[in-house]
């Protein structure tokens, strides 16, 4: 389960790194672009100074979210806020849309409920982005023997940017899936939606879609569904998140939640050598990975 729990985080990293550069473009475009011929390479951003390898926004959110529940033993809310206040006045080199909004607003002292509750009626929101889904990511592997207490989590972690009801569901239902994948059990579309799941949520979660009818524009909804036509599809972790990053659109969230599904799948000793080494705060994520595990272990046992 540990190689699990780190090939996961490490497989979200990974996805966030190889996808940035590609950020935007269609397939097409991707296929053709004579600089970056090879999708199983880091590349570089010169237009915001990226270098190969170097995490974007969603890997920093996910070793934010990370680094908040190993040192605090646990979820702790107030600390999260804090650790993404400070993130934001660090001025990230990329952030969503919607994240942005938020945390502006936080930044200028608003209350989170506020702030976040506010954005989720604002109409240039929808559909929500799924800029929360990385920050998710840990959580679900903290409470990954807890059902119930990972649904909460979820929710909780999901709504300091997200209160759109779709957003906190497509958290919930890729929580659901991290759940299953790390204890080994093979993933259901229909045990991961959420109890009460509303219809767009059911419709586009619950059927196999055929590729050319994913949503790759990195709507909460899509960037899980990509995630789970990743997992359902790939013959191994580097093919799976090769074919994500070709498809175009949010390549960044889209990669980095398939990179997730598929590093909890098929665990760390699968992820590429070469994507490892080169990953910005590598070490790190193993580090943090193993000590999330004996957390989790810890708690399961308490």
């Amino acid at each position: 389960m540990k190689e699990n729990f780190q090939g996961c985080l490490l497989g979200a990293a990974i996805g966030d790194a190889l996808g940035f550069p590609f950020k935007g473009m269609d397939a097409a475009a991707i296929a053709e672009y004579g600089q970056y011929e090879s999708l199983r390479e880091f590349h570089p951003v010169p237009s915001v100074r990226l270098e190969p390898g170097e995490l974007a926004d969603e890997g920093q959110l996910l070793l934010l979210t990370l680094e908040s529940l190993c040192t605090q033993r646990k979820l702790d809310v107030p600390d999260l806020i804090r650790r993404l206040k400070g993130w934001f006045r660090s001025h990230p080199k990329d952030m969503t849309p919607l994240v942005r909004h938020v945390l502006g607003r936080l930044d200028a002292g608003e209350d989170v409920v506020e702030a976040a509750e506010g954005a989720s009626f604002d109409p240039q929101f929808q559909p929500p982005d799924g800029g929360h889904l990385t920050r998710c990511i840990p959580v679900a592997l903290y409470d990954a023997l807890d059902a119930e207490r990972r649904r909460e989590d979820l929710i909780a972690v999901a709504r300091l940017t997200h209160r759109d009801p779709v957003a906190v569901q497509s958290a919930v239902a890729l929580g659901e899936v991290l759940g299953q994948l790390i204890q080994g059990r093979p993933p259901s579309r229909e045990a991961c939606l959420p109890t009460e799941a509303l219809p767009q949520v059911r419709e586009a979660l619950q059927a196999v879609t055929a590729v050319d009818r994913l949503d790759r524009s990195g709507s909460a909804l899509g960037a899980v569904g990509v995630g789970l036509w990743a997992l359902e599809t790939a013959p191994n972790f580097e093919d799976g998140l090769v074919s994500v990053v070709a498809l175009g659109g949010a390549t960044d969230t889209n990669a980095a939640v398939a990179g997730a599904l598929l590093g909890a799948k098929f665990a760390r000793p699968a992820l590429p050598q070469r994507w490892v080494y080169r990953l910005e705060g590598h070490a790190r994520f193993e580090v943090l990975g193993t000590r999330l595990f004996e957390l989790t272990a810890g708690v399961s046992a308490g």
